[in-house]
């Protein structure tokens, strides 16, 4: 069964491969796999334990930062953004996990794990499950400014 595997992740195509994003010789962003591609997997699966602590801290803030909050809300409400978005945390940790490893079996090759997992952090975030508001990027996946019309 191993065997299949290996032979399997040998011969894939080449298409399937993602992880950097360059602009090619036509000026457009496209994404390359790398030999860095292979950290994806053990990236995430050390990330992965410090999400739910950066996420308790970030419904912290989010319900701190509240100024249509009164001290009762806050008190209440808060005690509950913050153990929703640790749940959720412990929730995303374990599927940063279970997308870690398969990507550090196979060198990061079919890029599994999201991009959010490999960038390691211990900034207070914002969990999906209180505030669905996710800042528009201003900036391309190559680093590149968008434009008004782009965002």
């Amino acid at each position: 069964m191993h065997t299949l595997v290996v032979l399997a992740t040998l011969i894939a195509p080449a298409g399937l491969a993602y992880g950097e994003w360059v602009v090619d010789a036509d000026g457009a962003c496209v994404d390359r796999w790398t030999s860095r591609d292979v950290l994806r997997g053990p990236t995430a699966i050390v990330n992965a334990p410090l999400l739910p602590f950066r996420q308790m801290a970030g419904g912290a803030e989010y319900a701190w930062n509240r100024p249509e909050w009164t001290p009762w809300n806050r008190a209440t409400l808060g005690t509950a953004a913050t153990g929703v978005s640790g749940a959720f945390g412990i929730v995303e940790g374990l599927w940063w996990i279970a997308t870690g490893v398969p990507d550090t079996l196979t060198g990061g090759y079919f890029a599994l794990t999201p991009q959010r997992a490999t960038e390691i952090s211990i900034q207070p975030e914002v969990s999906v499950a209180i505030s669905d508001k996710n800042p528009a990027p201003a900036t391309d996946h190559c680093g590149r400014p968008l434009t008004e019309a782009a965002k």
